[in-house]
């Protein structure tokens, strides 16, 4: 047998091979930022998807490192291994004695993965708190600094775990936050990866809770009071013109007042980067959010007016279009007048406004709307 040196003993005792969960960092993305940077959204987002009793409240948040790291034993002696996780968002809440740990995990592509995801990612949560308590009762008991002190009544049990019949942990809740076209046809239980399918038995049951963003209905889009039934209803209707239409006419209020964060949000998630170019003093409020309704007619007109300068009229048209589907018609006659100024006679601008000519001359005499 190879004779062991005193160093490669020193090397295998302290041996870290480092990460072997999670995924690595990245840079915010809009949509974390949302909950990231406002507890009101966060909290909103628990209560309403994961009620629970208290409720979360936004006072009593707490940031938390979305770092993540847990050392594992693996060997006698000090080897161990490190556990790493990353999380989009997380926070903690202390509601009196009780603690908590909420994170939310952003996803637009389906993972087929996930319920495996959500288990590493509490997994490495409930060690790291181990980690702690153990530590803890290493220090409290004298071990390792060649004396032991051990309390009366403490089991044979507890002592090998340092684990107390009284510790508990703070229990971690992960919320899958989807935000994809296409329904979500992926595993929603740690079961359904199982080989020989979900109805294993005997077998550890973990299901994941997840929020398709899309396949909300309206009433659960509406119970929501604050910028998320904005960001949740735009995404849910960003490719049905006329449905998102509808939604913003009914739900105005919600839309002239957008904090930048969520117009950044909408911009991402939607794909849709002339959202971005609404953060204009043009379309700034007082209360220093954005009036995304006076923003959106402001981009249909001028889109169309760029058409016209260019010849598109099938541009033209198209922009007619959603005006009169909008039932814009202050904006119908806006085109009128800028049709007028180019030289384009009454006929002419009647057929492309899609109005009568007998309209278009009444606005040009004042008469008309």
């Amino acid at each position: 047998m190879k004779e062991k040196t005193k160093e490669n003993v020193q090397h295998s005792r302290h041996r870290d091979t480092g990460r072997i969960a999670g995924q690595g960092m990245q840079k915010d993305t809009a949509a974390t930022l949302l909950f990231k940077t406002n507890n009101e959204n966060f909290a909103e987002l628990f209560n309403r998807a994961l009620p629970c009793e208290p409720p979360l409240s936004a006072e009593e948040l707490q940031d938390e490192d979305i770092k993540e790291t847990a050392r594992i034993r693996i060997t006698r002696g000090d080897g161990s291994i490190s556990l790493v996780q990353y999380r989009d968002v997380v926070k903690s809440v202390k509601n009196g004695s009780s603690f908590a740990v909420f994170g939310i995990e952003h996803q637009s592509e389906i993972d087929y993965a996930m319920p495996f995801r959500v288990l590493e990612l509490d997994f490495v949560n409930y060690a790291r708190q181990m980690q702690v308590i153990r530590e803890r009762h290493n220090a409290e008991w004298g071990i390792g600094k060649g004396q032991r002190h051990i309390p009366a009544g403490l089991t044979a049990g507890e002592y090998l775990g340092r684990f107390l019949k009284t510790d508990r942990l703070a229990r971690c809740v992960t919320l899958v936050l989807y935000w994809g076209k296409e329904p979500w046809d992926g595993p929603v239980r740690l079961s359904d990866l199982f080989e020989d399918g979900p109805q294993t038995s005997h077998s550890l049951q973990l299901e994941i809770r997840l929020l398709d963003v899309c396949r909300m209905t309206d009433e659960e889009i509406c119970s929501y009071t604050g910028e998320l039934r904005t960001v949740f209803g735009f995404r849910k209707y960003a490719d049905d013109k006329e449905a998102l239409g509808n939604f913003i006419n009914a739900n105005r209020e919600y839309f002239t007042d957008v904090s930048e964060t969520a117009v950044d949000a909408l911009a991402e998630l939607t794909h849709s980067p002339e959202l971005g170019k609404m953060r204009t003093q043009e379309y700034a409020t007082p209360k220093g959010g954005i009036d995304v309704c006076r923003g959106i007619q402001g981009m249909i007109q001028d889109g169309r007016l760029e058409g016209i300068r260019e010849g598109k009229k099938e541009g033209l048209r198209e922009g007619i279009k959603e005006g009169i589907e909008e039932g814009k018609a202050k904006a119908r006659k806006e085109i009128a007048f800028s049709l007028s100024a180019m030289g384009m006679s009454a006929g002419k601008i009647a057929e492309a406004t899609g109005v009568s000519l007998t309209l278009v001359t009444e606005w040009f005499s004042g008469k008309g709307e």
